[in-house]
């Protein structure tokens, strides 16, 4: 499969300067600061369709640290920074091109840009922020040194940062969330992002 790749790429003379690396699947592993557009200019594709290549994105704007994404598939070749080539730049494009749509619909709304009881979601830095309401279902069980309601009606600990639940960060870790810094004290939020214990 390899040298079929190879060979399919040199035919048509995608190959310019640089080098080739062809596999069955390339993968990249999300790091802090990393960006869809980024990945994308790296492997020489493009954001669409790194979109199409993982269903799991729901947001172009919003990935995750050690999250894996597929930056190709089987026989497709990926070239590295060097190499630039105009037919892999009108292969991206068309492929652009034909998911347009599917993308758009696949991207939710930003809400209001604070998480509040009304919109219930809120993306704030590319994470989504959903609530988890003390008032109508009060977490028991939870070891939180100092736990108060605070006046925007938020769950604190002592040190004053909100009580989140995640999925994907370690219990005990710290962030920014678009009603302050919280500390992760609990999981099964079900989706990406975090849970913000409230009192709403």
């Amino acid at each position: 499969m390899k040298k079929f790749a190879f060979t399919v790429v040199a035919g048509f003379g995608l190959f310019v300067g640089g080098t080739v690396v062809s596999a069955a699947e390339q993968t990249h592993v999300v790091e802090s600061g990393d960006t869809l557009s980024g990945i994308a200019a790296t492997y020489q594709t493009t954001v669409e369709d790194l979109l199409a290549l993982n269903d799991s994105i729901e947001n172009p704007n919003m990935i995750f640290d050690g999250e894996t994404l597929l930056v190709s598939n089987d026989g497709q070749s990926v070239e590295n920074k060097e190499a630039s080539t105009k037919e892999s730049t009108e292969k991206s494009e068309s492929t652009a091109t034909a998911n347009v749509s599917q993308t758009r619909s696949s991207i939710p709304g930003a809400g209001s840009g604070v998480l509040n009881p009304v919109d219930g979601i809120n993306y704030f830095n590319g994470v989504r922020e959903s609530y988890y309401s003390q008032k109508v279902l009060p977490g028991g069980g939870l070891n939180i040194p100092g736990r108060h309601v605070a006046s925007d009606g938020t769950i604190r600990d002592a040190d004053g940062y909100i009580v989140v639940a995640s999925d994907n960060q370690p219990k005990g870790s710290t962030g920014q969330s678009s009603l302050g810094a919280y500390k992760v004290y609990d999981t099964g939020v079900g989706h990406s992002g975090i849970d913000v214990y409230t009192n709403w």
